[in-house]
């Protein structure tokens, strides 16, 4: 059953719960308690004045005590905030049950684990006033915490490869990562949420890309703003990694029904008998690549350096005693590097991909 909890829902310590912000900051969270307290810590210190932002926090059913936490911190932050609860329904149920309480006409999508820079918020809200048109939408850049030194997997991993965006000022649809994305709620909203069902295969359904690929269609320009810093702090294992990569792979065919977006299979690197007619197509027309990725040539080295190095065999008598000895070892651990990281967790990604074909036809 739905929820919606406490008398913090419309009114924050300021007690101003008359004035319309103007930007909401939609949190969703899903048993990260402890690390939530820090994410409302780091917001509590925006620079923004707190009467300007409205921030909602929509739980997906979490078995902790994220109730206690939002609760708690009701009693003192400076802004008003609102606590929306349900039963598990997924990410994009989630964020769509936030997007509809948003007050304010610009909204900022954040995850759990994002802790945002003191200025993080006032630059997004600059940037869209700068920039008023609806379909203007900005990312955030987003870096690893330098806390996260748990385990050598932690230390080295860079899951977002922001620093690929170097230089760039607009971004392909496929980069639509609401961890630190903001957007005009009219635009949000008449354009089609995201989608509301779960993966087939796990939680890691790429429902974030799917709707930036779907606003696409409907206008939508992606500004990059590395200005806007956020830092990741999420304490996850390479097996949960290896889980989730692998989540994202049984889902990949379920999510291209829905995201034909032809560039999207060079993004992902699915290069096989299947997709090398798309791939040719995609490279000698126009698209979103840059550098070398352009070249039809490179991808396919790359496919056959790949498959010969990173296999089922090399994962399992290669490259996964190597990590396993890097968390034991230093002179190994130094040897690593986060591009080695980012092939293991890409074979099962691919491991995901060729089971969804066999299991679900695709």
């Amino acid at each position: 059953m739905d929820t919606t909890a406490t008398s913090a829902e419309t009114m924050g310590a300021t007690g101003k719960s008359a004035a319309l912000p103007e930007i909401s900051v939609v949190l969703a969270t899903y048993r990260r308690a402890d690390t939530l307290r820090r994410t409302l810590d780091h917001l509590v210190a925006q620079d923004l004045s707190p009467e300007r932002f409205e921030v909602i926090v929509v739980d997906d059913g979490s078995p902790d005590e994220t109730t206690q936490v939002v609760a708690e911190y009701a009693k003192r932050v400076p802004f008003a905030l609102s606590y929306l609860r349900h039963e598990n329904r997924g990410p994009g149920y989630t964020q769509n049950r936030g997007i509809e309480r948003v007050r304010a006409p610009l909204l900022l999508l954040i995850a759990d684990d994002i802790f945002l820079a003191p200025h993080a918020l006032r630059t997004h809200l600059e940037h869209h006033l700068a920039n008023p048109d609806p379909e203007v939408a900005v990312l955030g850049r987003v870096e690893q915490s330098p806390e996260l030194t748990q385990t050598v997997f932690l230390g080295k991993w860079d899951p977002f490869r922001f620093g690929d965006l170097e230089g760039l000022t607009e971004l392909p649809p496929f980069r639509f990562w609401a961890m630190n994305l903001s957007a005009k709620r009219e635009f949000l909203v008449g354009n089609g949420m995201y989608l509301e069902h779960k993966g087939r295969g796990g939680a890691s359904c790429l429902e974030d890309l799917e709707l930036g690929c779907r606003l696409h269609e409907r206008g939508l320009r992606l500004h990059y703003c590395p200005d806007a810093l956020g830092r990741h702090y999420h304490v996850v294992s390479l097996d949960q990694a290896i889980t989730r990569w692998y989540e994202r792979g049984l889902n990949y065919g379920e999510f291209r029904r829905h995201a034909p977006l032809p560039d999207l299979t060079v993004w992902f690197h699915i290069l096989d008998r299947h997709t090398v007619g798309e791939y040719y197509r995609v490279l000698r027309g126009p698209n979103w690549f840059r550098g070398t990725e352009r070249h039809f040539a490179w991808h396919l080295v790359r496919e056959l350096v790949r498959r010969v190095t990173i296999n089922g065999l090399t994962t399992r008598w290669i490259w996964r005693p190597l990590f396993d000895l890097a968390e034991r070892s230093p002179r190994v651990a130094s040897l690593v590097t986060p591009k080695m990281y980012r092939g293991f967790l890409y074979f099962h990604f691919l491991r995901g991909v060729r089971d969804a074909r066999r299991i679900y036809g695709d």
